[in-house]
């Protein structure tokens, strides 16, 4: 991970993102909505892609959830396929949002909401 522009305050994409992955229905969800005005990205990955790791402060409450990656999404668009992953840590606070490429290329930026097909994980 990297930390050029780190830590920064989320963008309106990455918000807009969460936002839409927090849309369908899962166990913590409002929980996980609360913590958004807390949280700040604490680092970039590496590689180039659009990943990010959140650093949640604690003022906000954790989310009791049943799995770290509680919601998922798929990505299409005419240049790639990919996968977006709200990531959660053991304490219940939001910690990535993780973006994977479905090919050989990362995915170095995150959909519009249009693109995003949201599930809640299992």
């Amino acid at each position: 991970m990297t930390g050029d522009d780190t830590p920064r305050p989320l963008s309106d994409i990455e918000r807009d993102v969460i936002a839409r992955l927090r849309s369908v229905p899962f166990p913590g969800r409002d929980e996980l909505r609360a913590q958004l005005p807390f949280a700040t990205v604490e680092s970039r990955c590496g590689c180039g892609c659009a990943t990010v790791n959140l650093a949640v402060d604690r003022a906000a409450a954790p989310a009791t959830l049943s799995s770290g990656a509680p919601v998922s999404a798929d990505i299409s668009d005419d240049e790639f396929y990919a996968g977006i992953v709200l990531l959660v840590d053991g304490e219940g606070y939001l910690c990535s949002l993780e973006v994977y490429s479905i090919g050989d290329e990362p995915v170095r930026r995150l959909p519009t909401v249009e693109q995003i097909n949201a599930c809640p994980q299992g």
